[in-house]
């Protein structure tokens, strides 16, 4: 039993993770700096706002990851980078996620 804990503990909670580091590595560099900014924007869409003080800090960091272009910027990055799959499947794969392995 114990060991089973610590096998689920060890699993990612993403699935594909490995690839995923893979491809990271490979990716170009606008395409890994879009996917940190867009998990964080994940990360912080999540977050409650409990008080005024982190109502301001999760706008705040929303602000600074430019969380409202998103959706546009994406858009770009799988216009520009239409030809390489691997980088449309990284896109796909890591949509909903709020971090980057």
């Amino acid at each position: 039993m114990l060991l089973l804990l610590a096998a689920a503990t060890m699993m990612s909670a993403y699935p594909d993770e490995g690839r995923v580091r893979r491809e990271m590595r490979a990716a170009p560099r606008p395409v890994r700096e879009f996917l940190v900014r867009r998990a964080g924007c994940n990360h912080w869409g999540g977050e409650e706002a409990y008080d005024a003080d982190r109502a301001r800090q999760i706008a705040e960091a929303a602000r600074m990851l430019r969380c409202n272009w998103i959706d546009l910027d994406e858009r770009r990055l799988k216009r520009r980078y239409a030809k390489l799959p691997r980088v449309i499947w990284l896109l796909k794969k890591t949509r909903d996620w709020d971090s980057i392995p």
